[in-house]
């Protein structure tokens, strides 16, 4: 959707939304303090909304809403690239919403309702979805109405401009909007001039390579005159990849890389609150009795120690002590030495940990103590990352991060030995995939990914 549609349409989800809120916020005072007989209000309710403190509750509210929304950017439309990752922004503002409610409740000690609280959330992500799901609707229907459609146009080669034309294809109705496309011939302002008389131009595109300065000088002129918005298109595939922010220095404006999303503070803590919060509830749920047992179980299978401690390079190439399971009999080469298949130093109880991943739990203290993450590139040993480095480009991308218990790799398949270049390759290039579009959401799925892909074979 152009910026117009988008303007339009986040500016009515910001309205409804705050309707829906106040009614949500007045349905829940009505199911929890208004009895109900016959189907008639009785004439004297127990509550009083005027003299209470939910007048106060209401504005924090509507306050708090607006500060959390923008912060989730959930009317920044085109901020998404996915239908999934919208929902569980908007999920996530609605939770952290309730949260900040809950704390503001305990923090002024004017102890809410919390079935008010209930009612009241539960009724707002209803009503929120209907009512965005009904503007939607409608305003489909009236751009219908309209008399001329309006057009996005592309210039630039198909190579160029072949991901941007995808993205719009899925976010454009072609019932309100046509994509039009041209070649990189000139300036072309005549063309423009014409397409824009038949079909207001909302936007342009324009791929940086293969313009010159002047040109794009020019086409900037354009768009300003007829109100179009411009676009630039910066595609250098090994730069533009990576997150890239736009900084201005008086006239000139900077391109800063990040090697990945997390270096935004927000989202690094974002991660480490998800890393911690689970960690601990596996800490609580699943070690307090499986510990022991599997701790009985190593001992009995091989003499030596319960946990296997190895040097693995960690974030930003730093090594840190990564504990495991032992798996095998003890030996010279375990630092050396990746295990195989049938690999005789593998015990079979250690066999049977390696298979479900069990061998990989004590991996969660690494995780508390601030070394590893729950998802991330898997850790490798100090000698592997420094020969592995000199085989595949951009290896070293991959330790930006935090190393992680499981990782996108791993849920593809991608785990266990490394016998071939191809493999090695596969696993580099999911890892940097990772690394340059993080997202809790993208935590969450590989979490619940890797439960359901434990019993598999790797590749």
């Amino acid at each position: 959707m152009y910026k117009n549609h988008d303007y339009l349409l986040s500016l009515y989800y910001r309205i409804a939304d705050t309707v829906v809120l106040n009614i949500a916020f007045g349905l829940g005072v009505y199911l929890r303090f208004y009895s109900v007989s016959s189907f008639e209000f009785q004439s004297q309710p127990s509550f009083d909304l005027i003299k209470s403190n939910y007048i106060g509750l209401l504005l924090f509210i509507n306050v708090s809403w607006f500060f959390i929304s923008n912060s989730q950017k959930i009317y920044n439309l085109q901020h998404f690239t996915s239908k999934n990752r919208y929902v569980f922004a908007v999920v996530s503002a609605i939770v952290l919403q309730l949260l900040i409610t809950v704390a503001f409740n305990g923090l002024i000690k004017t102890f809410y309702s919390r079935i008010f609280l209930l009612y009241t959330y539960i009724s707002f992500s209803v009503f929120l979805f209907i009512g965005r799901r009904l503007i939607s609707f409608v305003y489909l229907k009236r751009l219908k109405k309209a008399k001329s459609q309006n057009a996005i146009v592309l210039i630039g080669t198909k190579a160029q401009l072949s991901e941007v034309k995808e993205f719009l294809g899925n976010n454009i109705s072609t019932e309100t909007q046509k994509l039009i496309e041209l070649e990189p011939a000139g300036i072309q302002l005549q063309e423009l001039q014409k397409i824009n008389s038949v079909s207001p131009i909302s936007e342009l595109y324009v791929s940086l390579s293969g313009h010159y300065e002047n040109e794009v000088e020019e086409l900037s002129l354009f768009c300003d005159n007829h109100f179009i918005r411009l676009r630039l298109v910066f595609n250098w595939k090994k730069v533009s990849s990576q997150n890239i922010n736009v900084v201005n220095f008086s006239q000139t404006n900077i391109l800063k890389l990040s090697l990945t999303p997390l270096d935004d503070q927000y989202n690094a803590l974002l991660k480490r609150g998800f890393d911690l919060v689970f960690s601990l509830l596996v800490t609580v749920l699943l070690f307090s009795w499986l510990f022991p047992i599997i701790a009985i179980a190593v001992k009995l299978s091989s003499p030596g120690p319960v946990f296997f401690k190895q040097k693995r390079s960690g974030i930003n190439n730093k090594g840190f002590n990564c504990y495991k399971f032992r798996s095998m009999r003890q030996n010279s080469e375990a630092d050396s030495k990746q295990a195989t298949q049938n690999d005789p130093r593998i015990t079979k109880v250690g066999a049977f940990l390696r298979k479900t991943s069990l061998d990989e739990l004590p991996q969660f203290i690494n995780v508390i103590k601030g070394q590893m993450s729950i998802v991330g590139p898997r850790p490798h040993m100090l000698k592997h990352t420094e020969e592995y480095s000199n085989l595949v480009g951009n290896f070293m991308n991959r330790h930006a991060i935090k190393p992680g218990i499981t990782g996108l790799a791993q849920i593809k398949g991608f785990r266990g030995e490394i016998d071939d270049f191809a493999l090695l390759q596969n696993r580099v290039r999911l890892d940097r995939f990772y690394v340059n579009n993080w997202t809790l959401f993208f935590d969450v799925k590989i979490v619940f990914l890797t439960i359901f892909t434990m019993f598999k074979d790797h590749k």
